[in-house]
């Protein structure tokens, strides 16, 4: 529908067009003051009602008595009230529409809560929350503790040493048996795929534990420890024993990397402790093994190369569990709590014991309460956990009558016949290198 045309309008102003801006729309110019701007009329309109030459002029008389109402509006433009293209007074015709009716301003609009992410179960997590007195007596004993102070003997330090090249040459065994339970599949981004990072892993792990090795044949030549070809003690043999039951064709891959991931963190956990007293030791101790704590032993698990090994470790834990399809999912949690459980329980069994003053204790743990104590402490293993290697003979209390005679467990190796003595020798973190585990965690 056209609009009307005014004839006051038309009369008062002038229409034309610019010739320097041809594409613009038409101009106006007022004929009683020369006031030019766009074609317009509500714009004219408003003009007319400020422009003291038009209401001079008989054109405005002659439109007041054709049109009594708008000499109410002449009077408010002459008061300057009419100001209204000059912000002095706003346009009551003017509406400001928002983003729709009844919507408030962006500033009264309330901020939208933040949705939450979804967080991933966390298996390893799972496992210290109920784990978790167990795990602080399995990490925080006193000999970790005259560890750190500087106040240990040497019998105890000397003990555990042997303990732990047991525990490291079944530690190799057991990370192969892992890795022969993966199935590689044919993937095109093989990085990304959680069985090639478990692979590199383990690969990993059983190169770190080769180091280690010889980082221990070097730290008792260097420091003059004298390692006795003990056999395996109870403790030590239950630990390997777990080993061979966690990589058995009973227990599933998770399981495995529970037992490896658990033993790890237990370990860096346990060192940092004894870390935590270090700052006690006011004075540099002349005695060679505790200068061989505090210079190889402490700082090798407490680096931040074997920290990055273990969180690499949870993380793929973490993501096994989380990507598991085995029709028995809930029991095969079930199982890697019990075995968790009983990982504290041997770690905490696997330190030597020592009196107030750091000296071995004579009343030894076992001789007290047995190994008969564990199944009330941990519970019996599923059942498909347990295999030759875990039968009863074997964790009762005649443990390893056939398997304590040392075969196959010589210290050979510690025996410093090949290495390199003098003050000279470097003392290598056996656990700085990692290879391969920057691509574990991607996909964690």
């Amino acid at each position: 529908m056209g609009r009307h045309a005014n004839p006051d309008i038309r009369r008062a102003f002038q229409e034309f067009q610019d010739a320097d801006t041809p594409s613009k729309c038409n101009k106006v110019r007022c004929v009683h003051c020369g006031f030019v701007r766009a074609k317009n009329t509500t714009r004219q309109i408003e003009h007319l009602q400020t422009c003291q030459a038009y209401l001079a002029s008989p054109d405005a008389n002659h439109m007041l008595q054709t049109h009594p109402h708008a000499s109410t509006q002449a009077e408010k433009a002459n008061n300057g009230s009419g100001n209204i293209l000059t912000g002095q007074q706003p346009n009551p015709n003017l509406q400001v529409q928002r983003r729709g009716p009844n919507k408030r301003g962006r500033e009264l609009l309330a901020p939208h809560p933040q949705i939450p992410q979804n967080v991933m179960p966390s298996l390893t997590a799972h496992l210290l929350a109920r784990c978790h007195h167990a795990f602080i007596q399995a990490t925080q004993q006193p000999f970790l503790s005259h560890a750190g102070c500087g106040s240990l003997a040497v019998g105890p330090l000397t003990q555990w040493l042997v303990q732990d090249g047991h525990y490291a040459r079944g530690y190799i065994r057991f990370v192969g048996q892992l890795l022969a339970k993966i199935r590689l599949p044919q993937t095109s981004n093989s990085q990304f795929h959680p069985m090639f990072r478990t692979m590199d892993l383990l690969i990993s792990a059983v190169n770190n534990m080769r180091r280690e090795m010889q980082f221990f044949e070097i730290t008792a030549t260097k420091y003059g420890l004298n390692l006795s070809p003990d056999p395996p003690t109870p403790i030590t043999r239950a630990l390997l024993d777990l080993f061979m039951s966690a990589s058995s064709s009973s227990a599933s891959l998770l399981e495995g990397i529970v037992v490896l991931w658990g033993t790890e963190h237990c370990y860096r956990s346990a060192w940092q402790y004894a870390s935590s007293f270090s700052s006690s030791l006011s004075t540099p101790s002349n005695e060679s093994h505790i200068v061989a704590l505090h210079q190889a032993l402490i700082p090798n698990w407490t680096s931040p190369a074997f920290s990055k090994f273990v969180d690499a470790t949870r993380n793929l834990v973490d993501e096994l569990a989380n990507s598991t399809t085995t029709r028995d999912g809930k029991e095969e949690m079930l199982r890697c709590e019990e075995i968790f459980r009983q990982i504290c329980w041997l770690e905490e069994r696997f330190w030597p014991d020592v009196d107030g003053m750091g000296e071995e204790d004579e009343s030894a743990r076992l001789g007290s309460t047995g190994m008969g104590s564990m199944g009330n402490t941990v519970g019996p293993m599923d059942s498909s956990m347990n295999d030759s290697a875990m039968g009863g003979s074997t964790m009762n209390g005649s443990v390893g009558t056939a398997n304590m005679t040392g075969q196959g467990m010589n210290a050979s190796g510690m025996s410093g016949a090949n290495m390199n003595g003098g003050d000279s020798t470097p003392v290598s973190d056996g656990r700085n290198s990692f290879g391969g585990l920057d691509s574990v965690g991607q996909g964690s």
